[in-house]
């Protein structure tokens, strides 16, 4: 593994999240000889099953390890085993207002302080130089997104800190934190593309605009209320709706990967029970996947001992370290 000096430690929620939205700078960070380290925070026992070659049925109970194994094809894909892979060992919640968000192991249920702890004894043994996790909503709203975000937050703010979490290891300070960003304009001038192609838009949005129930919340990377607006606006061609994604405008961190699509469309394709969320991303002709894919996006949210500067852009996490 690479010299963990300039380091990458991304936390994520689920096996799979580190495919669409990191997965080229994971490939990217290998490539220029930096240690790259993932968290997984859940086993990701309440995704769906969409892979044809499984019974759903029988398929469930074991979901936790099929995805496991997904997640080892999707790292190897990414970096030839250069990524070192770091269970935070919670369960899956589920949706929110579901009744997986009630179980006692589900990571919604955690207590912050143990889980940062975890986190933090991760931290100051691989010695990153930034941390990627998700914004305060957990980018859509899921409650293990919510809580990656929480815990990388404390875990960024607390590592350097030799007085907390004294058990955890010789204090490290991580110099930058990001959170992932889906630009707003830049999805919604995708999705109005792929409609003038007529290409059926992901996650069964075009049918689910007509008849979701207003108050379901079951489509990723948003609500249905915001995903119907999103619709209309594609119809009206008006600006996109405040829900969608980050604006442009505040997005800081713009990395191209364009030399990692391969990799990335691989590590992708590993996750197979999860083809309902990246599937239509590898069906889509070139010219359109290569803009879903690339450049990945981030906001700088802190630096320490830095005040990030009104207006301040970088085609790097690393810049200015």
């Amino acid at each position: 593994m690479a010299d963990g000096s300039g380091g990458l430690l991304l936390v994520h929620a689920h096996p799979d999240d580190e495919a669409m939205s990191t997965g080229g700078l994971i490939a990217r960070c290998v490539a220029e000889g930096r240690r790259v380290d993932l968290v997984t925070c859940t086993g990701g026992e309440e995704g769906e099953i969409h892979d044809p070659t499984l019974d759903p049925a029988e398929a469930a109970p074991r979901l936790a390890s099929i995805r496991a194994e997904e997640l080892a094809c999707s790292l190897q894909a990414l970096g030839d085993g250069a990524v070192g892979f770091h269970p935070l060992g919670y369960r899956d919640s589920g949706m929110m207002g579901t009744s997986a968000n009630e179980r006692a192991d589900a990571f919604w249920n955690a207590d912050l302080g143990s889980a940062t702890q975890r986190l933090v004894s991760i931290v100051r043994s691989v010695r990153p130089a930034v941390i990627v996790s998700y914004d305060s909503n957990g980018n859509y709203g899921h409650p293990d997104h919510i809580n990656a975000y929480r815990i990388a937050r404390a875990a960024f703010e607390a590592a350097g800190d030799p007085a907390r979490y004294p058990d955890a290891g010789v204090p490290h300070t991580v110099a930058k934190r990001y959170e992932v960003a889906f630009s707003r304009e830049h999805w919604f001038a995708i999705m109005r593309d792929m409609q003038s192609r007529g290409i059926a838009l992901p996650w069964d949005f075009d049918a689910s605009l007509a008849d979701a129930a207003p108050e379901a919340d079951e489509l990723n990377p948003t609500n249905v209320d915001a995903l119907r607006q999103v619709g209309e606006d594609l119809a009206s061609g008006e600006a996109p709706p405040e829900e969608f994604g980050t604006p442009e405008a505040l997005i800081t961190s713009r990395v191209d990967v364009s030399a990692y699509l391969d990799r990335k469309r691989a590590c992708m394709d590993c996750h197979k029970t999860q083809r309902q969320d990246m599937g239509w991303v590898l069906d889509l002709p070139t010219d359109l996947g290569d803009r879903v894919l690339t450049p990945e996006r981030f906001v700088l949210a802190q630096w320490q001992h830095h005040d990030i500067p009104a207006g301040y852009t970088e085609d790097s996490l690393f810049s200015g370290l």
